[in-house]
């Protein structure tokens, strides 16, 4: 992998879009060498590929290449960058040249050999900020976090952080740098910063763990009491709940009992009533039958009608016997004074023997007409007795009237018009028993027709009191079962009431086929279960609603906690697995940057002795040390320019501001090493200290530390600004073959006014401005060189 070419499009100084190539590092490439006699650089040798030189006058902005570099690698310090606030990074314009409202800076990056964990053989890695300070990130066109960028570079093992970039100001810096602070550069150095980045995202998750856990378990606190006492109301009621089955098992067994009894009585007596019911509607409808008989015999027109034509005759024998009564009352008298003459004269003749039986017989006619009149059935017998009577005296009276000795005797006393009013007399009298006759005949008839129908009535009368004495004794049964029935009824409906309040339900009687009980023991246990029921007390049924909601949420918390035990436990795990790799990774490569660093001092110093010694502290298990966590502070900055943008680093903080971080480092204990001494000792001095070196022994000592850091780590590219301006000659040579050798691996890109460095590269871009304040750029590669020299 390496730095395939770079596009800067309003960065800084660079206006115009801008792209620099750089080579592929490797063997076999042209170089410029110096001829060895007169030191002309006319010979043309193979050389190391990979180095490509930036050259320049001061102030032409070469410089703002490094940091447009620095830039697209995710520098957040304005500090860095030679600015004040974000913005400044744009084109601010000349009097030549409008200022321009965008910077755009591009790398792309050859992944052929898969060192970056993306599935491109081109990585295209860009930011683009406005001046209205927005700005993104993007890798291979999609847009990115920081955390990302600084992430994917942490595992490519180069970054803006990184001996990766080292700047003419910065080279010291390593040096002079206390021991922690370059402890951080090492971490970088040895290719662990990207385990560390995990490590501090794991530190962060399991901080972020352990808060939450304190909130669910302040959650679970506040929870518990309540759901302790809903436990408790729902075991009671569910203590109430198995109690009201068993009452209700029971209550059905009895019940059911009860009314399939009384069902049961129902049942058998139900057909025995409708059997009488039904009797007594026929024996009610015999009764009524007859009745009507009777009543028709008692009402019939015929009779009444017979009657009232007898009444009507008989009145027209009345009013002739009447008529004769008056004639006879006539006679009566007359015959009275013929009495008297006869009685004087002492004539023995039978005439008042005549006369008595005149006066018998207008008696009996009264009396006839009496009791034809009352028509009771009771006396028409007398009647006909009275009519015979009547009938034998008008018959005497006639043979006495006929004796001619009387009829002489009469003739001669009585005067010529008695003796014919007695012969019209003597003539209708006949007429009138004849008539009396028939209607003797009549009376006789209707009579025998009122004893027949009298005894129909009277038979009708028995029958009468014979249905009705039975209707009675039937109606009397009926009445009885209809009371017994209306009692059953009652009961059966109060049953069912009760069994509604008790059992809530009646459907079940139905298919209940119920079993023989005792009664007196089943209702002696349904009121025990009753009062068990009233020793448990009711319970609210919403408590079980407001239960099962307490002990979901409880469920759900006690599950998160869980999870986040878990979780904390992984995430310690990991972070040991992250140290111990760390550890050994630290070590192993230490060892050979010590040794590196040692043969390289000796390259550039012609001998003496230069070494790394790890600074280490001792951690008690009892009162934990405050320990940084490893981390470059520069990257948790803020940025103006990215006032929103989050920063995997920006909420790391001292262990001992993390409780939680506090508890789990009590458990690392042991020495931590807390930061890295250098001594270095030129040929023929006895000097170890840093400080006291001068300052192109610094120089040469920090570049023989990044030479060795880079010969053990390999980074992709390194950037190299200025970094030689205070070696001499001799220096600069030594230098330049150090970056021959290890150019077979890392890509240089080399800011540089050296000669011997520009004659060790592959490339040279020159960076001029002109008046309009533009960086403008040329470029020349080796193939070119040799095709001039050999022309």
């Amino acid at each position: 992998m390496y730095l395939q070419k770079i596009e800067i499009h309003g960065f800084k100084s660079f206006a115009q879009k801008t792209t620099l190539e750089f080579p592929r590092p490797g063997k076999g490439c042209p170089l410029i060498r110096n001829d060895s006699k007169n030191g002309s650089s006319d010979q043309l040798t193979a050389g190391t590929c990979g180095i490509a030189c930036i050259v320049g006058p001061n102030g032409s902005g070469k410089s703002n290449i490094v940091d447009a570099i620095r830039w697209v690698l995710g520098e957040q310090s304005l500090k860095s960058l030679r600015g004040k606030k974000s913005q400044d990074v744009i084109f601010s314009g000349s009097e030549k040249k409008s200022r321009l409202g965008m910077a755009l800076v591009t790398l792309t990056i050859n992944n052929e050999d898969g060192t970056m964990p993306l599935d491109y053989q081109e990585v295209l890695i860009s930011r683009r900020i406005y001046r209205s300070g927005e700005s993104e990130y993007r890798i291979n066109k999609s847009k990115v976090r920081l955390q990302d960028v600084l992430l994917l570079i942490a595992k490519a093992n180069f970054g803006q952080k990184s001996y990766s970039i080292v700047s003419q100001g910065s080279i010291d810096q390593i040096i002079m740098a206390n021991p922690s602070d370059r402890k951080e550069y090492f971490d970088e150095a040895v290719g662990v910063k990207q385990f560390q980045l995990k490590r501090d995202q794991s530190i962060n998750k399991l901080e972020s763990a352990w808060n939450n856990l304190r909130q669910v378990d302040a959650l679970l606190t506040e929870i518990k009491p309540r759901l302790n006492s809903l436990t408790r109301q729902v075991k009671r009621l569910e203590r109430r709940e198995k109690v009201e089955n068993q009452l209700r098992a029971v209550q059905q067994q009895y019940y059911g009992w009860l009314w399939h009894e009384l069902d049961r009585s129902i049942k058998k007596i139900k057909p025995e009533l409708n059997q009488k019911e039904t009797e007594l509607k026929e024996r009610n409808k015999a009764l009524q039958e007859i009745q009507s008989k009777l009543r028709s015999l008692e009402k019939g027109d015929s009779r009444h009608k017979i009657f009232n034509d007898l009444q009507q005759r008989y009145q027209k024998i009345l009013d002739q016997k009447n008529k004769l009564r008056e004639e006879q009352l006539i006679l009566q008298n007359k015959i009275e004074l013929a009495k008297q003459r006869l009685t004087t004269k002492a004539i023995p003749l039978p005439l008042s023997d005549i006369l008595s039986k005149l006066k018998e017989i207008d008696r009996l006619e009264e009396k006839i007409l009496k009791d034809w009149q009352s028509s009771e059935p009771s006396k028409l017998a007398q009647t006909k007795e009275d009519f015979r009577e009547l009938a034998s005296l008008i018959k005497d009276l006639i043979k006495q009237l006929e004796n001619p000795l009387v009829k002489e005797r009469i003739k001669g006393e009585i005067d010529e018009s008695l003796v014919k009013d007695l012969e019209a007399v003597g003539h209708d009298l006949p007429e009138i028993e004849k008539q009396l006759e028939t209607a003797r005949k009549e009376i006789e008839n209707f009579n025998k027709q009122e004893e027949a129908k009298k005894g129909e009535f009277f038979a009708l009368q028995r029958q009468i009191t014979d249905q009705q004495n039975q209707y009675n004794q039937l109606s009397s049964a009926t009445s009885e079962l209809r009371v017994e029935m209306a009692k059953l009824e009652t009961r059966n409906q109060d049953l069912e009431r009760e069994i509604k309040e008790e059992v809530n339900d009646v459907k079940w009687l139905g298919s209940y086929k119920p079993e023989k009980i005792n009664e007196s023991e089943v209702h002696s246990e349904v009121i025990r279960l009753k009062h068990q029921l009233e020793l448990i007390g009711g319970v609210d049924p919403e408590v079980v609603e407001e239960y099962r909601k307490v002990k979901e949420r409880h469920d759900f918390l006690d599950g998160q906690a869980e999870d986040l035990r878990k979780s904390i436990n992984s995430l310690e795990k990991v972070i040991d697995d992250l140290d111990d790799k760390i550890q050994v990774q630290f070590d192993t490569a230490f060892k050979n940057i010590n040794r590196e660093f040692g043969k390289f001092f000796k390259t550039l110093f012609g001998g003496g002795k230069a070494e790394l010694i790890l600074l280490k502290e001792e951690i008690k298990p009892e009162e934990p040390k405050k320990v940084v966590l490893d981390q470059d502070l520069s990257q948790i900055e803020t940025a103006e320019s990215q006032p929103s943008e989050p920063s995997i680093l920006d909420t790391l903080t001292a262990a001992e501001e993390k409780p939680s971080l506090k508890r789990f480092l009590k458990k690392r204990t042991g020495k931590v090493i807390t930061g890295i001494d250098i001594t270095a000792t030129p040929p023929g001095k006895k000097v170890s200290s840093i400080n006291m070196l001068s300052g192109g022994e610094r120089s040469l000592t920090s570049i023989a530390l990044i030479c060795a850091v880079i010969s053990n780590n390999p980074s992709p590219f390194v950037i190299l600004d200025e970094v030689d301006a205070a070696l001499d000659e001799a220096n600069s040579q030594r230098f330049s073959k150090i970056l021959d050798e290890l150019a077979h691996k890392t890509q240089f890109i080399v800011i540089t006014h050296n000669r011997a460095t520009m004659q060790q590269s592959n490339i040279l871009y020159g960076v001029t401005m002109g008046d309009d304040g533009v960086s403008k750029l040329i470029s020349l590669k080796m193939e070119e060189a040799q095709r001039i020299v050999r022309q």
